[in-house]
């Protein structure tokens, strides 16, 4: 990738530079044909600030530390979630915490965050090492792993334990839930523009198919537990506790089934990739957590660990952008933002900038050995008033997960190169299989 420009001209009050586009569809093609590529053409051929137009929009992509802490912190209260991100995730997500704005959402938020704060949190740790011991009981030394999919059942399982008291290990709706809506939001060049939910296409229809089965799975969730009422903090419990209807509850519930599994699943998919073909940082890690006194807990130090996720998520950010919209017209390091731009603030761009990241694209937990970059150098879990309510859940969740399978086998690649997809999440587009091997010391058995 060429090497994106430290700085760009800026003038109070221009519109940002702009990729050539044709009329009517403007970027919309060239996004949908290579959503990646686009946004690293971008950047690398204009600098940190682009400006682009799909249908019936102007929108501006960010690649700056600065502009992004503007939107997302400094100004956040002139930016919302937006029309089109409301008009892509209504049919799926309704009202649920990740699409609703206002007192609405802060009243939410407000209700839920108990679910999440650290004490809580510190009781799921053992749930977490649990879960994932259960899902590799039956691996052996040479066997080929599916990690793709057995990240996702395993943080499927813990989600279902930790935040709903209901075991998930058969929840097929959600994992065919997960798939058809990652399908159904990868960017299509045959069809570049939105194509509302209902228009019969072989995808919608797979994705209603699929949310009827998850809503189901949803009404009975709530159904068994108004019949068998419980005192727990579990997100369900708060939800029942709180003033909100079934539909409100619904909203909540499929936000967190879809958005709590697969982005945890996706980070320790990732980390482990980048260690199978890193084998000496692999061995690094490995080191440390065999080193541990038992199985992997919540207060043990893994600094080692620690800096392989980060690294992961830096170069595969599991949340690739974050979308807002201008309410008011705004001055963003000098670039004119009329009210009504789609803004988005892009992780997949700014953690690959080589003014920010020596050699970006190379895998080097090193890196954070220091840590001297701007604020939104670094943003995995966005930022501001909305980051994200469970960072503090899946970061824990893929420490503790990472950390026993690393304790228990050493894995080699069999998929080398990543396909990515950049839909809702970015998401491989085959399997990421690995080969088994026994540690020579395998530590932390109980």
């Amino acid at each position: 990738m060429s090497e994106s420009p430290q700085t760009t001209p800026r003038t109070d009050g221009v519109r940002p530079p702009e990729p050539s586009a044709p009329p009517i569809l403007g970027h919309a093609l060239s996004y949908a044909r290579d959503p990646l590529g686009f946004v690293d053409q971008a950047v690398a051929d204009h600098g940190p600030i682009v400006s682009f137009t799909i249908p019936r929009q102007d929108g501006v992509l960010l690649a700056d530390p600065d502009a992004i802490h503007h939107v997302l912190t400094g100004n956040a209260a002139n930016y919302r979630k937006g029309d089109f991100q409301r008009q892509e995730l209504e049919g799926l997500l309704g009202d649920g915490l990740l699409i609703n704005e206002g007192d609405d959402w802060k009243s939410t938020r407000s209700a839920i965050q108990p679910a999440f704060n650290p004490g809580q949190i510190a009781d799921y740790a053992s749930t977490m090492v649990d879960c994932t011991e259960r899902h590799i009981t039956d691996w052996q030394a040479g066997d080929t792993v599916d990690i793709t999919s057995a990240t996702s059942e395993i943080t499927l399982t813990v989600l279902g334990e930790i935040l709903f008291d209901t075991d998930f290990r058969d929840a097929t709706a959600v994992r065919n839930a997960a798939r058809a809506v990652s399908d159904r939001f990868t960017p299509d060049s045959r069809v570049p523009i939105h194509v509302p939910d209902w228009v019969p296409l072989p995808r919608n229809r797979r994705y209603r198919q699929a949310i009827e089965r998850l809503d189901e799975f949803v009404t009975d969730l709530l159904a068994e537990r108004r019949d068998n009422p419980t005192d727990g903090t579990d997100l369900l419990s708060v939800l029942l506790a709180a003033d909100l209807d079934n539909r409100e509850i619904r909203d909540h519930l499929v936000t967190f089934l879809l958005a709590g599994h697969e982005t945890t699943a996706l980070a320790i998919t990732y980390t482990l990739h980048c260690l199978t073909t890193h084998p000496e940082e692999q061995a690094t890690v490995a080191d440390e957590v065999t080193a541990l006194d038992g199985q992997p807990k919540m207060g043990d130090s893994l600094p080692r660990t620690d800096r392989a996720i980060r690294e992961a998520m830096r170069l595969y950010p599991p949340v690739h952008l974050v979308m807002r919209e201008a309410i008011d017209d705004d001055i963003v390091e000098g670039y004119r933002i009329p009210a009504g731009t789609l803004v988005i603030c892009s992780q997949w761009a700014t953690h690959r900038r080589p003014d920010l990241y020596d050699d970006p694209e190379v895998f080097r937990p090193s890196r954070w050995e220091t840590g001297d970059r701007p604020e939104y150098a670094y943003f995995p879990f966005g930022g501001g008033p909305r980051i994200c309510i469970g960072r503090r859940l899946a970061l824990l969740e893929t420490r503790l997960v990472l950390a026993r399978l690393l304790q228990q086998f050493r894995f080699e690649p069999v998929t080398d190169e990543l396909n990515l997809a950049a839909s809702m999440t970015l998401a491989p587009t085959n399997p990421v299989t690995m080969t088994l091997a026994t540690r020579r010391d395998r530590k932390g058995e109980t």
